[in-house]
């Protein structure tokens, strides 16, 4: 039994490679598989290798496997759907099965989309379900209505959800990443931006899955937490800087610190193991600015080597994050970024422009807010309203959206920092843009940029040629700085 496992080729679409880091849910079922006896598993990101989708289709033909398995976002939707596409027109008989947060959103679109090409989607936690389908297709097993976490179409071309798979419990039961089954190899991925202490190669690992919490903008996957051991983690840190020579781990738990005072246990015996084993590796985490943040905590994981923790903030003002079920407090806020900084961490924080409930005003309240926390850097975002999230569905709701995703390529625009989806009752959608450029404009420049910008237009030809463009530009950024720093 042959297996494919694909990330979509996004980039002969897009015009770049999208692949930051290793498809990590593709290399978990690789891993899964070959614990199970199957050992004919390949792990291709077609993104990072940069395959064309006729260099894709030959390699296809070349492998000429028995399944092929298709991972992604809602942002891949369409390289996913033509890459089934592509798969089916170049191997009649194969079972092609997708998962990933966006088949498991809108399972019934992937299914009807482009030649009707899938066959299943996985719906959720894919380990499981996906080592049945193959343990059935080996067996030449032709009913799968019994059996639980798939979507797929009947006779009459009707959806079929069968019952939830239940989640994996003991994650130490789980293999890491198959790492060894991927192409192109390890060191071909960049990691992630704004972070130069983050040294290459940069290894990316999961120590938890799930979130319990209720933020409307979400569209991610289960609401039920589960830990793995801190030594079983700890070892995986040890085996990718043996291996491949990583020099920084990111840990890609939505919520690694910030969620009650047993978590806090817990990541004290991460970093016990880490400084135990002498590892000495820089690591980054996300964290949630709640009231379980304490120094003790956060100075444990500085010693254990953590350089970075990318807080999601999302709004200076409390009615913004009450309305979209952050549960967390401003105050909260201002003491993480205060403890953080006391233990030697460097804190990036995320915010968000486009809100429901969110005012010309609440965006000056985040101004201010990154003025007294005074963060080491910030991200910046055009609020997007994912497939499955409770934010698109009010949106909806409410005659809100612009952008309807009826068009595969709409999905494209799900990028969170160029394309706009919607508008408000608080904010038309020139004005969620404009005001998302004067957050960005007013974190990231002085009035010694206006300066600068002013001089290079009058000392250059260019500038020259456009300077009363310039000068426009100048004026409205200005204005816009003023009002947004000083009203």
């Amino acid at each position: 039994m042959k297996i494919l496992l694909i990330n979509p080729p996004v980039f002969n679409d897009v015009g770049r490679c999208k692949s930051d880091s290793p498809p990590l849910a593709l290399l978990y079922l690789a891993g899964y598989l070959e614990k199970h006896g199957y050992s004919d598993v390949r792990v291709l990101d077609a993104d990072q290798a940069e395959l064309t989708w006729q260099a894709l289709g030959d390699l296809l033909v070349e492998e000429n496997p028995d399944i092929v398995g298709i991972g992604g976002s809602s942002y891949l939707l369409p390289a996913l759907v033509k890459t089934a596409d592509v798969a089916r027109r170049h191997l009649a008989n194969c079972l092609i099965v997708t998962g990933g947060f966006g088949p498991t959103k809108e399972p019934e679109k992937v299914l009807k989309a482009g030649n009707r090409a899938v066959n299943f989607v996985v719906m959720g936690e894919g380990e499981m379900t996906l080592l049945e389908i193959v343990r059935r297709r080996e067996s030449q097993v032709k009913d799968f209505n019994d059996m639980a976490g798939l979507a797929f179409l009947d006779g009459d071309d009707n959806l079929v959800l069968t019952k939830p798979r239940e989640y994996i419990m003991d994650l130490d039961s789980v293999p890491w990443p198959a790492f060894h089954l991927l192409s192109p190899g390890f060191s071909k991925y960049p990691g992630a931006p704004m972070n130069k202490e983050m040294w290459k190669p940069r290894a990316t690992i999961v120590a938890a899955r799930g979130c319990p919490h209720r933020c409307t903008f979400c569209s991610m996957g289960s609401k039920l937490y589960r830990q793995r051991s801190p030594k079983d983690i700890v070892e995986e840190m040890e085996f990718y800087k043996n291996k491949f020579g990583v020099k920084s781990v990111q840990i890609y738990d939505d919520e690694f610190i910030g969620m009650s005072p047993k978590q806090n246990e817990w990541i004290k015996e991460i970093c016990n193991e880490m400084i135990k084993r002498d590892l000495r590796l820089p690591w980054l985490v996300q964290g949630r600015c709640s009231q379980f943040v304490d120094l003790e905590t956060l100075k444990k994981m500085k010693e254990a080597g953590c350089i970075w923790i990318w807080w999601g903030v999302e709004s200076g003002s409390q009615k913004v994050l009450d309305n979209i079920h952050k549960d967390i407090k401003i105050e909260d806020v201002c003491r993480a970024f205060a403890l953080a900084k006391e233990a030697d961490i460097k804190s990036l924080m995320f915010l968000m422009v486009g809100l429901p409930s969110q005012t010309p005003a609440d965006v000056k309240m985040s101004i201010d807010l990154i003025k007294k926390v005074k963060p080491d850097n910030v991200g910046i975002h055009i609020t997007t309203p994912f497939p499955g999230s409770e934010l698109r569905r009010y949106l909806q709701a409410n005659n809100l959206l612009d952008v309807t995703l009826d068009n595969l390529a709409d999905y494209y625009k799900l990028d969170t920092d160029r394309h706009i989806h919607h508008h408000t009752f608080e904010m038309t959608t020139a004005e969620i843009v404009q005001y998302f450029k004067l957050l960005v404009f007013s974190y990231k420049h002085s009035p010694w940029y206006f300066i600068k910008f002013g001089f290079k237009s009058l000392s250059t030809v260019d500038g020259w040629k456009e300077l009363s463009k310039r000068i426009k530009i100048m004026i409205n950024y200005f204005s816009g700085w003023l009002k947004m720093n000083f009203s």
